[in-house]
């Protein structure tokens, strides 16, 4: 019950009603004093009244508590004059009590007509309590640990000196029984003193109470479960007992006889009951640690399981000798743990490292960092493997290693496998080092000789026209125009052999490149009356050379293979996703079939006559090359009769994620 009411309840509440509280109290009693209104001045009637510098002080007090709530540094001082105020009152009152100096700071602002002796005087544990209160003020505006500890105690004593004057208001002692040091301090006094030092305790950082109070320890528990008991059955017991002496029910002798043996048991059976219940706390808190534990060695064993059937692992002392292997390490390295345990790694040298290698991992590892990479072992039998090695130290609490863990992968098919592979590399390497040199050479030699065919013909058909008949002029017409065709086809090779030479990665902005094929096309565009149309495109990383030739290749077949009596409609759009860029080139021409779509990017494959539509037929296969040197692809969609749409994508570089898109003019 006091855990959830002290849950409900949050320091920063509480704060706010102490200081609530102490600054309207104190204005209250201020007032009644000045207007004589008594009955607000003590509290019950009769008991002793709160001075009017009693008031100050807690109207003091109460400013103070809102300066430190608010953090005002710029009141800094006047929070601590106001502190020092207090510990001035206190004092004055105390010299006053003590008979030595006679300041008369009593009754200087009101007259106290009400009380007999020391009128409008505080009384001694009030002008004490004052003090105190003062110098924990103090102690808490003083950033230094020692005055903040001063602080805390001064504190700690107000509150014992106000639960004492309370408990003997509870208990009905009368002012003539008490000691003449509580005699004339109010329950309202009393009160508030404690209020506000519980409050400052409670917030003090170096005040654990209330971290006792309110914490899940099982301290705090207990002292929340006996705090109400061990402070209020004694204050019950004990009214009962006076009232019952005072009305003459019980003589003093029973009472304190009847109080120790009634106390005494009740005490034995609540201690008790708190046994019972922090022994079955203790006993759930051991079973909840058992299954834990089980838990633990459950896991930790189907993980050592775990591990074992996926690495190699072993352990060192600090020395680099081996303390344990697992059977994956004696299987791979074909050694038995007998002859593994003892030993290092050394044993396990292949020779295919140099010595810098192992003096590079030692140092690493022994400066208490983790150095993976991959190994060459020997084992037993002299055969090799590979393993990916971690090399783990592991420190004490002074930062010494006192062991290494060693996890490894066998990786050896993985490295036979990159061995062959680069095998294959070079193999393939030579070879289209070789088809290279020999489309050159073939397309450079071939010309050679069709130079001499086409300069014998030409010189045939003007020096010798005379000696042909009609057959024989067409012969050597038909003779030019193949050897003609073949020169054209030979240096289409020769340019689709060069299309990844000597090319150089830019940045290249597409709308300049369409620009400049426009231009470029711009009598065949203005023939044919072209309609070329581009959306905002990218600043992209490629080769502007081939990227300029895939966008020529594109437009000027849209151009070419275009409906008769039909105004050719080019369309050209960018989009970007994650990872590349996506261009699109859409024309209004006669389509293509779905049989054809992929045919059409082999070279020198051509769907027309070429006396209908002329070319070579490799314009297509020049485009997918280039847009495989940019790590993209290209495919079309079309319909026949319908138009094509032409797509191809370039991979974006790191740069390009945020680039923006640019109009073409």
């Amino acid at each position: 019950m006091l855990n959830i009411l002290l849950k409900k309840v949050t320091l920063k509440t509480f704060e706010k009603a102490v200081i609530s509280i102490s600054i309207t109290f104190s204005l209250l009693v201020m007032i009644g004093w000045f207007i004589k209104i008594y009955q607000i001045l003590g509290i019950p009637p009769g008991d002793a009244t709160m001075k009017f510098n009693t008031a100050l002080v807690f109207f003091i007090s109460g400013m103070i508590m809102i300066f430190q709530r608010k953090k005002w540094e710029k009141y800094l001082t006047l929070t601590k004059i106001l502190a020092s105020s207090l510990i001035l009152i206190g004092g004055l009152t105390l010299v006053e009590h003590l008979g030595w100096v006679a300041f008369s700071i009593d009754n200087i602002i009101v007259t106290d007509i009400y009380s007999t002796n020391s009128p409008g005087r505080m009384s001694p544990a009030t002008a004490i309590c004052s003090i105190l209160v003062g110098i924990g003020f103090l102690g808490n505006l003083t950033p230094k640990y020692f005055f903040g500890k001063i602080g805390l105690y001064a504190f700690k004593l107000t509150a014992l000196l106000s639960l004492v004057a309370i408990i003997a208001f509870i208990l009905s002692i009368p002012l003539s029984s008490k000691a003449s040091f509580f005699q004339t301090m109010a329950i309202n006094t009393s009160g508030l003193f404690l209020i506000i030092t519980i409050l400052q305790l409670f917030k003090s950082p170096n005040s654990p109470i209330y971290k006792i109070v309110t914490g899940n320890f099982e301290g705090s528990k207990l002292t929340r479960r006996i705090l109400p008991t061990i402070v209020l059955f004694p204050i019950i017991s004990s009214y009962l007992l006076i009232i019952g002496i005072d009305k003459n029910i019980i003589t003093t002798e029973f009472g304190m006889v009847a109080y120790a043996a009634i106390f005494i048991p009740i005490s034995i059976i609540y201690v008790a009951y708190i046994a019972i219940g922090l022994n079955k706390t203790d006993a759930e808190k051991q079973q909840l640690a058992e299954e834990l534990n089980e838990n633990n060695r459950y896991y930790l064993r189907r993980f050592k399981e775990g591990v074992d059937q996926v690495s190699i692992v072993s352990l060192m002392d600090p020395n680099r000798v081996i303390t344990y292997v697992n059977d994956s390490f004696r299987k791979i390295s074909q050694y038995s743990r007998k002859e593994l345990i003892g030993s290092s790694h050394s044993i396990l040298n292949s020779g295919h490292h140099s010595k810098e290698f192992f003096d590079d991992m030692w140092e690493t590892i022994s400066s208490g960092e983790i150095w993976v990479n991959e190994i060459k072992n020997k084992a037993k039998d002299g055969s090799f493997y590979w393993t990916l090695t971690a090399f783990i130290p592991f420190k004490n609490d002074k930062e010494q290693i006192t062991e290494y863990m060693v996890l490894s992968q066998d990786i050896t098919e993985r490295k036979e496998a990159e061995a062959l592979r680069m095998s294959y590399v070079k193999k393939l390497e030579y070879k289209n080092k070789e088809l290279e040199q020999f489309a050159y050479v073939a397309s450079h030699d071939l010309q050679e000789p069709l130079r001499t065919v086409m300069s014998f013909t030409d010189l045939l058909a003007k020096k010798r026209s005379d000696s042909f008949d009609e057959l024989g002029l067409r012969s050597i017409k038909y003779i030019q125009e193949a050897t003609l065709r073949m020169s054209q086809l030979i240096k289409s090779l020769l340019d689709y052999n060069q299309i990844d030479k000597g090319n150089e990665l830019s940045l290249v902005d597409c709308n300049e490149l369409i620009k400049g094929i426009v231009n470029d096309l711009g009598k065949n565009i203005q023939e044919t009356n072209t309609s070329i149309k581009v959306d905002k495109l990218p600043l992209i990383n490629g080769y502007k050379t081939p990227l300029r030739m895939v966008f020529q290749n594109l437009i000027n077949n849209a151009i070419k293979f275009r409906n008769k009596d039909t105004k050719p409609q080019i369309t050209i759009t960018a989009s970007q996703n994650e990872y590349e860029w996506l261009f699109s080139v859409k024309d209004n021409g006669i389509g293509i079939s779905d049989e054809h779509q992929e045919k059409i990017f082999e070279i020198f494959q051509r769907l027309h006559n070429k006396n209908k539509y002329e070319g070579s037929g490799i314009g297509l296969a020049h485009c997918r090359k280039i847009v495989d040197l940019h790590g993209g692809k290209i495919w079309v969609e079309s319909k026949l009769n319908e138009g094509s749409t032409f797509n191809f994508t370039i991979r974006t570089k790191d740069h390009e994620k945020k680039s923006k898109l640019y109009t073409a003019d």
